[in-house]
């Protein structure tokens, strides 16, 4: 069984360098909702941050139904990240993640102003699919597993809970 170091240390390493994610929410008729986000923080602690507008779909979701999914997907590596998302008001917290060009998200206002919002998602389980070498090499190591009968081979997968 693996550490918590260990699961971090494999998730940051499969989510790193990819800086948009999709966040998945349940919008009040029970409906999944999938939308494009960048995860601010990319070093994998166990939480993932992402900013929002104050009324927006996402962060009105939140409120409602705080269990969310995370997918990250890159040249044949595939993490879902499922957890418990929360609004978060911190100044300083907006101040730590805030890059400049989120000013063009927030017409031109900054971490300080009310409407902009962080979304922290506490991530309890994840599922991963590793296959390092990209997706040719995935294809040519499936092949090469299928005629030796050595399927478990061809891919690197678990399921984890934090």
């Amino acid at each position: 069984m693996p550490t918590q170091k260990e699961v971090n240390e494999k998730i940051n390493e499969m989510i790193k360098g990819i800086p948009v994610a999709m966040f998945v929410t349940m919008d009040h008729n029970g409906t999944f909702r999938s939308r494009p986000m960048t995860t601010q923080q990319q070093e994998f602690d166990g939480d993932l941050w992402f900013f929002a507008s104050r009324g927006s779909d996402v962060s009105k979701e939140v409120e409602q139904n705080p269990e969310v999914n995370v997918a990250y997907s890159e040249d044949g590596n595939y993490v879902s990240l499922s957890g418990k998302a929360a609004i978060v008001t911190d100044i300083q917290k907006k101040k730590d993640l805030w890059h400049p060009e989120l000013k063009v998200w927030f017409e031109g206002k900054g971490p300080e102003a009310p409407e902009v919002l962080l979304i922290k998602v506490n991530a309890r389980e994840a599922q991963y699919w590793d296959t390092p070498n990209g997706v040719i090499g995935n294809a040519i190591t499936v092949v090469k597993a299928v005629l030796s009968g050595d399927e478990e081979s061809a891919i690197d997968s678990g399921k984890i809970k934090f």
